[in-house]
């Protein structure tokens, strides 16, 4: 497996790239407009294949301004100002720390984005190193280019007629850093991440947080086609995104294997839409039924494709959850296929009736969507090509990462034909003197995690779970804001109770966290609260304060918990249960009232003594 990173990581500067925004403001109001943006030709009279598949999707897009974070630069309705200079400092600053050729002119291209999260239809970017490279712990890896380029819009729902974007994160300056293809297995491609992400981290030039870095990993088997998986934006996904691409696109080449000994070549694909209304309203499938709702039933023959849509060599990886994924960008809900057709209650003469019609042997199968109109038909095009593609191995294409590391698709991969120059701004002259004095002194990453060890009182494996994760502001804000709470009680907040809120869905914020804290540090809430108390108030979004008065956790003192032992331990002496349960059954009694209302540890501690107390030790 070849595999090679794109890692965009924003800087954290004071203002956007090419205005003076402010993206760490707060906006106190928001107007909405709209757009719909449309793809040329290139200078060499060549349209980008990914920007084309975008714009037949048909979509309108929303863009969400705000009066502070964003302004009519964002809008596209005023020209780019002169670009950032601290953000051009720190980007020969990262190209001096990865011995890279620094660029003696910096010219911003525009690269096409229809996707609609780049208001123009075109994001700006400039090389400014090539030709570096990075070893960290005996892993050597190439760095083809550090370019300097503006973040897009951030994606804030899609809705049935486009997509809604927000501009604050628009225009913020990003590093993009592109390794050279290196050859190895997914524990290798972890360990460049890794390294990689590590080191820009302790440059401190960078921002923090959810969403500030993301890396697109690129992925082939044998020499078939590059496949670029997008938002991986957590170190422990890269492993599994590369690991489940490599098993997907091996199953691809055995498909295509499969195609040829069926005897199917690409003349094979010579077919035509065929539209079996007709059929299908004959049925008396109700899903069927519900389906068409008024809508026409197309279908394309897919020859040699017989019992292949269905097939699953990997959890979550199937051909006809691609088809039905790229059938839902164009805004279908999906696609039925010959493999399925049975469970919406087709068979017999009606079944018999769509193979005559479109032709069918037993070695094909088909496709079905339900729709009317030029998209209709776009979209049963593109599915025709990509079943086509299939003969030839895995497809060079652009997929998403989900949070367990699989990947759907998204669109084809995009072209050269996609950059051009950009002739609003002007070029940046970088001098000698630049080249030599923009450089970074730091600590080592062992040296790093030592110090923050250290200092806050924590052991070592935790600082650096701390230093991988997006929250170390968080932690040192907190230890200071709070000082009788110890540090790893504050850090099993972040590292632990966060971690598991965010893999139920549930976005923790530094709001919560200082609530939370807040309350303990009160006493209004034992530490065993919090994990409950948390969840209810993210799932609920409701204040932290609320959840405690609704439950009724407010906190109790020693002699109160002493006190409800020692009613508890009498009650259960006049039931006479047996000496070696008592402990378990007090315990749980206790528990049932105190929990949340103080520390677990004391309440052991307590029941414990008043036993002994009681019977003596054993």
């Amino acid at each position: 497996m070849k595999m090679g990173f794109e890692i965009h990581i924003q800087l954290n500067t004071k203002q956007k790239l090419f205005c003076c925004c402010n993206p760490h403001e707060v906006d106190t109001k928001t107007i909405n407009f709209g757009r719909k943006l449309r793809v040329s030709s290139s200078e060499m009279g060549e349209i980008d294949p990914a920007a084309e598949f975008e714009i037949g999707k048909g979509k309108d897009i929303t863009y969400v301004s705000g009066d502070r974070t964003s302004c009519l630069v964002e809008a596209d309705e005023e020209p780019p100002h002169a670009p950032n200079g601290e953000a051009i400092k720190s980007a020969i600053k990262i190209s001096n720390l990865f011995s890279a050729s620094i660029v003696d002119e910096i010219h911003f291209m525009r690269k096409i984005v229809v996707d609609g999260s780049n208001t123009s239809g075109f994001q700006r970017t400039a090389i400014v190193g090539l030709d570096g490279k990075f070893v960290n712990g005996g892993n050597y890896v190439g760095i083809n280019s550090i370019c300097l380029e503006e973040d897009a819009g951030r994606l804030v729902e899609k809705t049935e007629t486009g997509p809604v974007y927000n501009l604050d994160r628009l225009g913020i300056p990003l590093l993009e850093i592109t390794t050279e293809p290196v050859e190895g297995d997914a524990m290798l491609g972890e360990k460049i991440a890794a390294g990689i992400g590590r080191t820009l981290k302790l440059t401190g030039l960078f921002a923090r947080g959810l969403g500030t870095i993301r890396q697109d990993v690129n992925v082939s088997v044998g020499n078939y086609g590059i496949v670029e998986v997008k938002g991986v934006q957590k170190l422990e996904q890269v492993r599994k995104v590369l690991e489940f691409e490599e098993k997907r696109q091996s199953w691809l080449v055995e498909l295509s294997k499969i195609l040829h000994n069926r005897g199917i070549g690409k003349s094979d694909f010579n077919t035509k839409i065929v539209n079996l209304t007709d059929i299908f309203l004959a049925s008396n499938s109700q899903i069927i039924r519900r389906l068409m709702s008024g809508q026409n039933a197309l279908a394309l023959k897919a020859p040699g494709f017989s019992g292949l849509f269905a097939k699953e060599p990997v959890p979550d990886s199937r051909l006809g959850l691609d088809l039905a994924d790229l059938c839902k960008l164009f805004g279908f809900k999906g696609i039925v296929h010959s493999d399925e057709i049975s469970k919406y209650g087709i068979e017999g003469q009606i079944l018999n009736e769509v193979y005559k019609r479109l032709d069918i042997s037993e070695k094909d199968g088909f496709i079905l969507i339900f729709g009317s109109g030029e998209k209709a038909y776009r979209c049963l095009e593109m599915a025709k090509l990509r079943l086509e593609a299939s003969l030839y191995g895995p497809p060079s294409e652009t997929r998403m990462a989900t949070e367990k590391g699989t990947t759907r698709f998204l669109r084809p991969r995009p072209g050269a034909s996609r950059m051009y120059p950009e002739t609003d701004i002007m070029t940046i002259l970088v001098s000698g003197e630049m080249k030599a004095s923009y450089r970074i002194e730091m600590k080592s990453w062992e040296e790093t995690v030592n110090d923050i060890a250290g200092k806050y009182n924590i052991p070592h494996q935790v600082a650096e779970q701390l230093l991988d994760s997006d929250y170390l502001e968080w932690f040192t804000e907190a230890v200071m804001a709070f000082k009788s709470i110890p540090s790893t009680v504050i850090a099993s907040v972040i590292l632990q109770t966060f971690e598991e809120l965010r893999k139920d869905g549930l976005q923790a914020n530094k709001s919560a966290l200082f609530d939370i804290l807040d309350a303990v540090n009160k006493g209004n809430i034992s530490k065993e609260a919090i994990h409950d108390v948390l969840r209810e108030s993210l799932s609920q979004s409701i204040s932290v304060e609320s959840v405690i008065k609704r439950r009724g956790l407010i906190s109790i003192s020693k002699d109160e918990m002493s006190k409800i032992v020692a009613s508890i331990l009498k009650d259960s002496v006049s039931e006479n249960i047996q000496r070696e349960k008592i402990y378990g059954v007090i315990m749980g009694r206790v528990m049932k009232q105190v929990r949340g209302k103080i520390d677990g540890k004391l309440v052991d501690q307590e029941v414990k003594r008043q036993i002994e107390e009681k019977f003596g030790t054993n």
